[in-house]
């Protein structure tokens, strides 16, 4: 076989490996990012309960941002997390201890799995 017929047949198997290696690099990007905005709404939810006195509630952006918080802290939750905390002031205690907990859980989490999916080395 002449060296030209011996590339050609390695092209499309080089092309694939290309290919996967761009795909899994993109899926830990966007892994990356969705956890990456779950902590910011953990973050920013807290930071919205504990200005209560100064925003509006029943603003349909707060509200979204306070039950999507609520709804991704998992067993962080501000009413029910692993630290719970009473007397003045307990539900921002409660927001910024457990949902600051969870939103670097989210970080450590999102940066592991995006390095077991992206692909080591050159392609």
């Amino acid at each position: 076989m002449s060296p030209k017929a011996r590339t050609d047949e390695s092209t499309p198997r080089r092309t694939s490996a290309l290919s996967q290696h761009a795909v899994r690099t993109q899926v830990a990007r966007v892994v990356r990012i969705v956890f990456i905005v779950l902590a910011v709404v953990l973050a920013l939810g807290a930071l919205l309960v504990v200005l209560r006195d100064s925003v509006n509630e029943q603003n349909t952006i707060v509200k979204l941002v306070t039950d999507v918080a609520e709804a991704v802290s998992g067993p962080f939750s501000k009413e029910d997390g692993i630290f719970d905390f009473a007397g003045k002031n307990a539900a921002a205690k409660n927001a910024l201890v457990n949902w600051g907990i969870a939103a670097v859980v989210y970080l450590v989490l999102g940066r592991v799995l995006a390095g077991v999916i992206e692909p080591k080395g050159k392609a």
